[in-house]
């Protein structure tokens, strides 16, 4: 989906990240330390001062219980809301991975053998690229708090992903994979022992190809082939430098996967992880949010008079303080994706953090409820969740019922998509009366 420069890995340490040295109330400037690290791990680029990293909210909101930071638009892809207090769903401590491979093709390191067929298989997705500096930019969250200061209970005062690793790849091969795999260990080790790391968050974004073969395995396309979803987990099981079991914490993991057949990638990759993860009384890593661009039998897509894909533009331009170029001519919400594809892509967003069970969020269903023409009666689809379903297979019965709710939408959908001037425009001040959108 993207236009791609030189292939690039950037690595970037917060200016928070600490050592296992650092004691209560230090006064001694980590700057040095956190300079050795970029050197012993071959991190680049630049160290910025806790002033320039911060931002100060305009506004608090209070939803659901929480309160809420607001904060004005930004020339940066940063959360428009945050939660003000780390909570119990949290992790102060994230590692973030970020893929796009929208030219697929490369030469593998390993093998040194050039995969010609992948390019003709798959196609080049130019939007990928763009799609990778936003993730790249919007997972790394802002520093909302005091670096010097260790709180009690850990955490305390911060806000959620304080100390991050974050790398983003375009069209990585699988042995570059694997090198990450071992700097994120090393990052993590590294901080293992700080009083205020208690387990860990890993957000995967991936912009490319996506794909299911004739049993429902589903895998992605990376630059020297095809990675099936059980070796992705694999790999992100082995970010862990000890056993997952022995953190404090529940570690986490959350999945922006903007490409075809998201809805069964993200199935595949969370039945993975069950399996590869041994059964404790405390499950040691939980799946946390997930974002698809589509369900599990959809394609993804990307329009050339938008800069990045369908589902990733309408996504920055809800949650974004950045708008994404061309949102004055284009004005799209995630509702929008249905009726805007013709009714062949559809997201689906759910959140297993939510306090008191599951949230989800399928966008479309927003105009089945308030439909913007005056011929069309608001409803309410009668549907539901089958709970002995959902047990047995979570992301299973989450699917069923978001194509159910596919079914509802496709009448309003075929109408918006005939209006020749559409009734109803998206507004960005939305989001701050929404009850459990965004996801925090």
């Amino acid at each position: 989906m993207k236009k791609r420069a030189n292939q690039r890995l950037r690595n970037t340490m917060r200016p928070g990240a600490r050592s296992r040295t650092r004691r209560k109330y230090a006064t001694k400037d980590p700057l040095p330390e956190r300079q050795r690290l970029q050197s012993e791990f071959g991190l680049r680029g630049s160290m910025t001062t806790k002033t320039t990293t911060q931002s100060e909210p305009v506004d608090t909101i209070t939803r659901n219980g929480d309160v809420l930071f607001v904060f004005r638009d930004s020339n940066r892809h940063q959360r428009r809301i945050q939660r003000a207090v780390l909570s119990d769903r949290d992790r102060l401590f994230w590692v973030t991975i970020a893929i796009a491979c929208g030219q697929p093709g490369r030469i593998s390191k390993t093998t040194r053998v050039r995969t010609r067929d992948l390019p003709k298989r798959y196609g080049h997705l130019k939007n990928a690229r763009n799609d990778l500096d936003a993730f790249y930019e919007y997972y790394r969250p802002m520093m909302l708090g005091d670096p010097f200061l260790v709180g009690h209970p850990p955490g305390s005062g911060k806000s959620a992903g304080y100390f991050d690793f974050t790398v983003d790849l375009n069209n990585p091969t699988a042995g570059e994979l694997n090198e990450v795999v071992e700097k994120v260990r090393a990052w993590l080790a590294q901080n293992s022992d700080d009083p205020e790391y208690q387990g860990f968050q890993i957000n995967f974004s991936f912009s490319g190809h996506g794909q299911v073969d004739q049993e429902g395995a589903a895998s992605i396309v990376i630059g020297d082939g095809v990675l099936p979803a059980a070796e992705l987990a694999s790999l992100l099981l082995r970010c862990s430098p000890r056993p997952l079991e022995s953190h404090e914490q529940q570690c986490r993991v959350d999945l922006y996967l903007d490409c075809c057949h998201a809805g069964a990638v993200a199935r595949s990759l969370y039945q993975s992880l069950l399996e590869q993860v041994p059964a404790y009384p405390r499950a040691p890593l939980g799946m946390g949010q997930v974002y698809c661009a589509c369900l599990d039998d959809e394609n993804a897509f990307e329009l050339a008079n938008l800069p990045h894909s369908v589902f990733t533009f309408a996504f920055l331009n809800e949650c974004s303080r950045k708008q994404p170029p061309g949102a004055s001519r284009t004005n799209l919400g995630l509702r929008d994706v249905g009726w805007f594809t013709n009714s062949q892509q559809h997201p689906l967003l759910i959140d297993f953090m939510e306090l008191g069970g599951l949230n989800l969020k399928f966008p479309s269903s927003y105009y089945v409820r308030r439909p913007p023409l005056p011929s069309i009666p608001p409803r309410e689809p009668a549907l539901r969740i089958d709970e002995s379903a959902y047990m047995q297979d979570p992301f299973a019965e989450l699917l069923r019922f978001a194509r159910s709710q596919r079914t509802a939408c496709l009448n309003i959908e075929r109408e918006l998509a005939r209006q020749t001037t559409f009734p109803g425009t998206y507004s960005r001040n939305e989001l701050l009366t929404n009850t459990k959108f965004p996801f925090l």
